[in-house]
C-alpha cells in the first residue's frame, strides 16, 4: 500500500447551497508517510487523515489553495475515539493523536501568504529540543515581509489539539496568530515557558477576527496576548477579539523555577475584545505584579503611534489565586500612542486577590482594579471583589489628556478590601480620590467593607468586614454568593446564575440535516445562468456563463477559482474596479474558453463589443455562434492595466432570431500566458 492514498468521499456541500467541487477526498499518511506531500496534493474540502500515535518531524507549510472550503489535517482514529465537537481535549488523549514535532528548521505548521481555509484537529503538535525558543505554530506572518491586508492568511482554525513545550526546556510559543478569520477551540495548551517572555497565543500583525473558546491555557510569560511588537501592516489594530470559556493559568510549581513570569492576558494594541466566561487564575509578584488582565495601549518599537486598546468588555470571569486583578492604563508613557478606551468590566468574580501571590518576600499589591494614566469611559458594575490591598486604586501617570478618568462609572460591586475599598494615590480613601479623579463619575449602589471612618459617597452601602462576611454563603470556603437572608442592595455584586451561564460548557449542536438526494446526472447541454436565456440585443455580463460545469459550460485550464469571489467552480472570478462594478473573468489562458446561452429577437448584422483590460499586448480570442467563428481573431489592445478598461468591437456579424450558444474562445496568450480580464460581451 502506498503511504499516501486518495479516497472518494462524498459530495461536498458548502453551506447546503452548491457544490464547492465535485467530489471531497480523503488523503491518508501512514507512519512514516510524507505529510508535507499530502498538503500539498490536499484540494479544498479534503481531509488528511495522519496515522494516529506516529510521530512526523519537520516543518509543515499550509500552502493558498484558493477555495472557501477547509482542508482539514486530523487524526486517523475514529470520532468515537476522540472528544465530542465542543468538548475541550485533554492530554489524555494522547495515544489517539499524530505526533507532529517540530525541528530547528521552524514551526511544526505555517503559513504562506494567501494562504486559507485549513484546520489543524485532533493532534499532538510539539518541539524538539533545539527549538525550544521558536513558535510552535504559526498563523500568517509576523514580520516585514506582511505589510499588505491582501496577503494576510486567513479562514484558519486550531480545534481539540494538544500543544506543548518540552516540559525540560519550554517551548517559546504555541501560536503566533497574525491572520484574519481564525479559531483556536476546544484545544489544550501547556508547558510554553522559558526565560525570555513566553506565551501561548501572541498575535500582533493580523487583523482579526479571533475566537479563542474553550481552551487551557498555560503560559509563564503572558497566557494571551495582543501586541507587544508593533504591526507592518499601516494602521493595522486587531480588532473583533472575542476570549470565552477558557481556563487560562500558570502551574503553581513554576513559583519556584526561572521562567520569566508577568501577566495572564495582556492587551497592548486590540480593539473590540470580549472577555467573558473565563476562569483566569494562578499569577503572581515576580517580573511583572502578576496580573490577571493588562489593558495598556503600546507603541512598542515606536513605529505605530495608532496603536490603541479600546471597547473592552470583561464579563462573567471568575478571577482568583493572583497578585493583582486588572489593570487599565490610559496611554503609553515612552511612545506616542491612542488613549485607552471604553472597558466595561461587569458581573466578575474576584476573590484571592492577594499580597501572598509573590515569588519573592516582597509582597504582591493584591489590588483588585488599578486605574492610572487617565484612560476615558470605564464602566465597572456589578463585581464581587475579595482582595487584600485596595479594591479599586487610582492612580496619576503620563498623561497628556489629564490624569483624570471621564466617563466613570462603579456602580452595584460588592468590595470586601482588607486595606483601602477604593483609594485615589496622594489623594485619599473614598470620596477624596473620587472627586479628585473621577470629576462627574458614578458610584452609586456599591457595598464597601471596611474598617476605616472615610467618608464615601451619598448611598453606599459601608459596612463592617466581618458582618460583610456574615452575608456570603460560605466565606470561609470562597462561596460568594449571597445568603437568602442577606441584608444587601438587591442589584449589588455578581449575579451568579448570569456568571454560570456563561462559564458552561455550549450547548450540543443540532443534528445534522439529513443527506441530500443523490444529485441527477450531468446534463448533456449547459443550460443558461439564472435559468433564463440572455436577451440579444443586449449585454452579457462575462461571468455569468452558463451551467453545467467543466467540458459544456466552460473549459479552464486551472484548478479552482483564483479569485474565490461570485462562483464556486473552476472559472476564476474576481471583482472588478470598471464602471458599474461588479466582476470579471480573470487570470484567462489560450485554450479556455466560456459558453452562454442567448435569445436573438431579430435576424439582422450586429456589432460584437467585449469589454477588456490588459497589462501589457495581450493575446487573441475570437466569439462563436453555434460552433461557427464569427468573429475571426481579435487582438487584444495593451490598456495599461489589469483594471483599466477599453472596448473593442467587431462589425458585420450576422445572427439567425432565435436561440443561440455565443461561445468566447480565448486563442493566444501574451508573454505571460494571460488573454486578457474579461468584463461583458455587447451585440448592438
Amino acid at each position: 500500500m502506498s503511504l499516501v492514498t486518495r479516497t472518494v468521499c462524498a459530495l461536498a456541500l458548502l453551506c447546503g447551497l452548491a457544490a464547492a467541487r465535485a467530489e471531497a477526498a480523503t488523503l491518508t499518511v501512514n507512519a512514516g508517510g510524507d505529510l508535507q506531500a499530502a498538503i500539498n496534493a490536499a484540494k479544498p474540502g479534503d481531509t488528511i487523515l495522519v496515522a494516529a500515535g506516529a510521530t512526523f518531524t519537520g516543518t509543515y507549510t499550509l500552502p493558498a489553495k484558493n477555495g472557501t472550503s477547509y482542508i482539514t489535517i486530523r487524526s486517523s482514529a475514529p470520532d468515537s475515539a476522540l472528544p465530542a465537537d465542543g468538548v475541550r481535549i485533554t492530554p489524555d488523549y494522547k495515544s489517539q493523536l499524530p505526533k507532529i514535532r517540530s525541528t530547528n528548521a521552524g514551526p511544526a505548521f505555517k503559513t504562506v501568504a494567501g494562504a486559507s481555509y485549513w484546520r489543524l484537529q485532533f493532534l499532538e503538535i510539539f518541539p524538539s529540543i533545539s527549538t525550544a525558543s521558536s513558535d510552535l505554530v504559526q498563523f500568517g506572518g509576523g514580520g516585514s515581509t506582511q505589510n499588505s491586508l491582501s496577503i494576510v492568511p486567513h479562514h484558519l482554525v486550531i480545534d481539540r489539539s494538544y500543544l506543548h513545550g518540552d516540559a525540560s526546556f519550554g517551548q517559546r510559543r504555541g501560536l503566533a496568530l497574525n491572520s484574519r478569520d481564525s479559531q483556536v477551540i476546544n484545544s489544550y495548551f501547556a508547558d510554553f515557558k522559558s526565560t525570555a517572555e513566553a506565551q501561548t497565543i501572541c498575535g500582533w500583525n493580523g487583523p482579526g477576527p479571533f475566537l479563542i473558546e474553550n481552551n487551557y491555557l498555560e503560559a509563564a510569560g503572558e497566557n494571551i496576548m495582543f501586541g507587544g511588537t508593533d504591526p507592518y501592516i499601516p494602521n493595522m489594530v486587531p480588532t473583533g477579539i472575542t476570549i470565552r470559556r477558557n481556563q487560562i493559568s500558570k502551574p503553581k510549581a513554576w513559583m519556584t523555577q526561572n521562567w520569566v513570569v508577568n501577566n495572564l492576558i495582556e492587551l497592548k494594541n486590540a480593539a473590540d475584545v470580549t472577555i467573558d466566561g473565563n476562569v483566569l487564575e494562578n499569577s503572581w509578584l515576580a517580573t511583572q505584579q502578576g496580573y490577571a488582565i493588562m489593558l495598556s495601549p503600546r507603541n512598542q518599537n515606536n513605529t505605530a503611534p495608532w496603536s490603541a486598546v479600546r471597547n473592552v468588555t470583561i464579563s462573567n470571569n471568575v478571577i482568583r489565586h493572583v497578585g493583582a486583578g486588572v489593570n487599565i492604563t490610559g496611554y503609553d508613557n515612552i511612545h506616542p500612542a491612542q488613549q485607552l478606551q471604553d472597558v466595561t468590566i461587569t458581573n466578575n468574580l474576584f476573590y484571592d486577590v492577594s499580597s501572598a501571590w509573590t515569588k519573592s518576600a516582597t509582597a504582591a499589591i493584591g489590588r483588585g482594579l488599578f486605574i492610572g494614566a487617565g484612560p476615558k469611559n470605564i464602566e465597572i458594575t456589578h463585581n464581587t471583589m475579595i482582595t487584600t490591598g485596595s479594591g479599586l486604586f487610582i492612580d496619576s501617570g503620563y498623561a497628556p489628556t489629564g490624569v483624570q478618568v471621564l466617563g466613570f462609572v462603579f456602580n452595584d460591586n460588592i468590595v470586601h478590601a482588607a486595606k483601602y475599598p477604593v483609594y485615589g494615590n496622594a489623594q485619599g480613601e473614598g470620596s477624596k480620590g473620587l472627586t479628585f479623579y473621577t470629576p462627574g463619575g458614578q458610584f452609586l449602589g456599591n457595598v464597601v467593607g471596611k474598617f476605616s471612618t472615610a467618608a464615601y459617597p451619598s448611598g453606599t452601602d459601608v459596612i463592617d468586614l466581618a458582618a460583610l462576611e456574615q452575608q456570603f454563603v460560605d466565606y470561609a470556603h470562597d462561596d460568594y454568593r449571597l445568603t437568602t437572608a442577606h441584608t444587601l442592595p438587591v442589584n449589588a455584586g455578581v449575579d451568579f446564575a448570569a456568571l454560570n451561564a456563561a462559564m458552561a460548557a455550549a450547548p450540543p449542536p443540532p443534528p445534522p440535516p439529513p443527506p441530500p438526494p443523490p444529485p441527477p446526472p450531468p446534463p448533456s447541454v449547459s443550460t443558461p445562468y439564472g435559468g433564463t436565456p440572455a436577451a440579444l440585443p443586449g449585454t452579457i455580463q462575462l461571468e455569468n456563463y452558463d451551467l453545467g460545469g467543466e467540458g459544456l459550460a466552460y473549459h479552464d485550464t486551472t484548478a479552482g477559482n483564483t479569485g474565490a469571489v461570485y462562483r464556486k467552480d473552476a472559472v476564476d472570478v474576481q471583482a472588478t474596479t470598471d464602471t458599474g462594478g461588479g466582476y470579471n473573468v480573470g487570470w484567462t489562458r489560450a485554450g479556455e474558453w466560456l459558453t452562454y446561452t442567448t435569445n436573438v429577437t431579430a435576424a439582422g448584422t450586429y456589432t460584437i463589443d467585449v469589454r477588456l483590460a490588459c497589462s501589457g499586448v495581450g493575446g487573441s480570442f475570437h466569439v462563436e455562434v453555434n460552433g461557427v467563428d464569427k468573429t475571426g481573431p481579435i487582438a487584444v489592445p495593451n490598456t495599461g492595466g489589469w483594471q483599466v478598461w477599453t472596448t473593442v468591437s467587431k462589425a458585420g456579424v450576422s445572427l439567425a432570431a432565435g436561440p443561440q450558444i455565443i461561445r468566447v474562445v480565448l486563442d493566444t496568450g501574451n508573454a505571460s500566458g494571460s488573454v486578457a480580464n474579461l468584463n461583458w460581451l455587447k451585440v448592438r
